[in-house]
């Protein structure tokens, strides 16, 4: 087992899959049994844990993070850290409904199992992805899936998690907006009309597995998908995991690209979703940084 003299957790009100004060106990007796000292910060308002990296970087006596949140959370966390060009291993105990990069890394769903496994002390460099001024781990996407993201509000997907998001999504793609895009990868230009781009640098989205290539968030590149057509067949058919068979004919429609540089432009400006948050609009310059993080995994991770 790693050991280490200072670590932090964050944590939000909100975080965690039942009582969080309950589930903060839990994980705290683990990571205990690595930090001989523990910190405990609960985030009250967007955006403290960002500033709070700074204080960690002046401070200069922690050596490891650890974070009870969801996606959004996580996001937050990760801006802050390379803000504040720290260079610390982060645990993720996932708190949220999706959960997408903690399934990437390979983690346990509960946030008590996670911390347990974090006790292997396995530790690898991830890569993030850079999208205009945000850094970004899982996925950047414009279109159906900023449409969906709207259509959901807050409360609603407070009580209802995925199904929320299942309703609204199919509510959505029987009338999908088609836009004009040009992508820049690695200095060549392709256009084309689309219903939504997905960039990707974690394996799931929505809490499911992209199936259309295999993904891996080390690998120094990142991966485009282009959707030329939607419809209910086409989600429906995406959500799930099906065989290799019927995603070579679904994936007619997606075309791939991947590289370690891209600029995407719209015709007019669209909102752009960065794991989940909706925080940029296009034209959007994307870049991998390789091997930026140092990340807390389970085992058997690409």
């Amino acid at each position: 087992m790693v050991k280490f003299n200072k670590g932090i957790l964050y944590y939000h009100e909100a975080a965690g899959q039942g009582d969080v004060h309950e589930e903060l106990g839990q994980v705290s007796t683990n990571l205990l049994k690595m930090c001989k000292e523990l910190v405990i910060y609960r985030s009250d308002e967007e955006g403290d844990i960002r500033k709070h990296c700074q204080l960690i970087k002046k401070e200069d006596t922690y050596d490891a993070i650890f974070i009870l949140g969801g996606d959004g959370t996580v996001h937050e966390l990760i801006n802050g850290v390379i803000e504040a060009e720290l260079n610390l291993p982060i645990g993720i105990l996932p708190g949220g409904t999706f959960n997408d990069f903690t399934k990437t890394l390979n983690l346990p769903p509960t946030p008590k199992e996670a911390s347990e496994v974090l006790l292997d002390g396995r530790v690898k460099h991830i890569d993030v992805m850079q999208a205009n001024d945000r850094y970004v781990l899982n996925f950047v996407g414009m279109g159906l899936i900023v449409e969906n993201a709207e259509a959901v509000v807050d409360e609603k997907k407070s009580k209802l998690g995925k199904f929320s998001y299942l309703f609204s999504t199919l509510k959505t793609v029987t009338d999908p907006t088609f836009f004009d895009y040009e992508i820049e990868v690695n200095g060549q230009t392709t256009s084309g009309n689309a219903s939504m781009i997905v960039v990707a640098n974690g394996q799931f989205l929505g809490g499911n597995r992209i199936p259309l290539k295999e993904l891996c968030p080390d690998d120094g590149v990142m991966h485009a998908f282009i959707f030329k057509e939607a419809g209910i067949k086409l989600f429906t058919e995406m959500i799930k995991e099906k065989s290799i068979d019927n995603w070579n004919n679904i994936s007619k429609n997606v075309e791939q690209i991947e590289g370690t540089e891209m600029i995407i432009r719209t015709r007019e400006p669209m909102d752009v979703d960065v794991d989940g948050e909706i925080e940029l609009s296009t034209p959007v310059h994307i870049t991998i940084l390789s091997k930026r993080l140092r990340m807390f995994v389970g085992p058997e991770v690409c």
